[in-house]
C-alpha cells in the first residue's frame, strides 16, 4: 500500500485507486477495487500491522466493477459493505438501465486507451460479482466508521455516486465524480471524467457545486493522483 495521508492507503494500479483509512487498529475501506483484488487488499493490511479483521467496513462510492469488485469477497469475510441508497439496485444485481461505458463505446484502437484499461482489465474489471444484500447511507450521514466519513451525494456518474469527507483530517474521497487523469488521453490534474464515462455528464457536473466550499485540502479520487488544495481551487482548474 501506499501512505498517502496520514493513515490513509492507497491501492490499486496506475489507473485506479482504491483506499484504506486507518484509525489505530481498525480500518475503514473505501472503494473496493477490481475482482482480482482482494489479495491486494489482505497483504497491504499485513503491512501496516493490519488483518480483514481489523475492517468495520467498506463504503463505495459507487457499485461499478472497478470500485466495487472485491465487495463480494468483502461480506464473505463478514464486512459490510455500503452504498448510498439509490445505489443500492446496482449493488445486489436488480438495476435495469445503463449500467456502465461498454468497450465498443470506447476508442479502442487508441495505444492510450490500452494503456490505461490494460490494467484494469487484469486487476479484473471485466468481473463483477453482485451482492445479496447491501447496507445504504443517505446524503449527509456520518458513517459510524474509522475515520468518520460522511456521505456526500454526487449523482450523475450514476445515480447513487457519492464522495466522502473527512472534515478532521481535511480529506475528500471523489470517486469517479472528479478524477485526475484522463483514462482516454494524458492530462493529469483536477478534471471531469469523458462525457461517455457518465451516467448524466449535466448532472455529474452540476454535483460538483455540492463540494465547492468543503474544508479540505486533500482529494484522493478513483482515477489518478492524489491532488493538494481545497475543492474549490480544484473547481477552478477545471474551469467549473
Amino acid at each position: 500500500m501506499e501512505l498517502v495521508a496520514d493513515g490513509v492507503y492507497r491501492l490499486g494500479s496506475g489507473s485506479h485507486n482504491f483506499y484504506v483509512l486507518t484509525d489505530g487498529d481498525e480500518a475503514t475501506v473505501i472503494d473496493g477495487g477490481c475482482s482480482r483484488e482482494w489479495p491486494k487488499l489482505v497483504r497491504g493490511l499485513k503491512s501496516v500491522g493490519l488483518s480483514v479483521d481489523s475492517v468495520s467496513g467498506l463504503i463505495a462510492t459507487h457499485a461499478h466493477a472497478d470500485h466495487f469488485g472485491i465487495a463480494k469477497k468483502a461480506t464473505e469475510n463478514k464486512i459490510d459493505v455500503s452504498v448510498h441508497e439509490d445505489e443500492r439496485s446496482r449493488a445486489v444485481g436488480t438495476y435495469t438501465g445503463r449500467f456502465a461505458v461498454t468497450a465498443t463505446e470506447l476508442p479502442i484502437y487508441s495505444l492510450r486507451t490500452w494503456r490505461n484499461f490494460l490494467p484494469l482489465v487484469l486487476a479484473g474489471v471485466m468481473n463483477l460479482d453482485h451482492l445479496d444484500r447491501v447496507g445504504t447511507f443517505r446524503d449527509g450521514d456520518r458513517l459510524d466508521l474509522p475515520g468518520s466519513p460522511v456521505a456526500v451525494h454526487t449523482p450523475g456518474h450514476t445515480e447513487g455516486h457519492s464522495m466522502f469527507y473527512c472534515r478532521d483530517r481535511g480529506i475528500l474521497f471523489t470517486g469517479d465524480g472528479l478524477a485526475t487523469m484522463n483514462l482516454l488521453g494524458n492530462e493529469v490534474g483536477p478534471q471531469m471524467m469523458a462525457d461517455r464515462f457518465h451516467l448524466d455528464p449535466a448532472q455529474a457536473r452540476t454535483s460538483l457545486r455540492r463540494i465547492d466550499g468543503l474544508d479540505a485540502d486533500l482529494l484522493l479520487p478513483g482515477h489518478g493522483r492524489p491532488w493538494s488544495g481545497p475543492p474549490a481551487a480544484a473547481l477552478i482548474v477545471m474551469g467549473d
